[in-house]
């Protein structure tokens, strides 16, 4: 039984190093600040990806944005139709869902992926334009 125990306790410390590992790890998207997403969402050949669902998007989303959804369990064959090669910018409310979805990309061979400190509510804070 104490040994079942152990193990268990080294499993989960594994686990735990793992994720902290893969968190830290080069092939997550680069986080910006709210003035760098900016400055680059004002270029054509990026795209904004709005990785929020789409009621979350109806209710105000950045200008020109994508409804790419997260949690739609389709997402991983979504983005796959997407250029590789292209700058992808994504946010989502607070930045979570952008952390995972950034990386799911990177992992799936994107190249550039940028994802917006803070999310949407970060946007809004600092009193940048959104649309309905």
């Amino acid at each position: 039984m104490k040994t079942s125990k152990i193990l268990y306790f080294a499993f989960a410390l594994f686990l735990l190093q793992f994720n902290f590992a893969l968190a830290q790890s080069t092939d997550s998207a680069t986080v910006v600040s709210v003035e760098t997403f900016e400055k680059m969402a004002k270029k054509k050949k990026n795209a904004v990806l709005d990785v929020r669902t789409p009621e979350e998007m109806a209710e105000g989303h950045l200008i020109n944005a994508l409804n790419f959804d997260f949690l739609d369990e389709s997402f991983p064959e979504k983005i796959e139709s997407l250029n590789k090669n292209k700058t992808y910018l994504l946010y989502c409310r607070s930045g979570k869902r952008t952390a995972k979805a950034g990386a799911l990309m990177k992992a799936a061979g994107f190249k550039n992926v940028y994802m917006l400190e803070g999310g949407i509510t970060a946007w809004t804070e600092e009193g940048k334009p959104i649309e309905k």
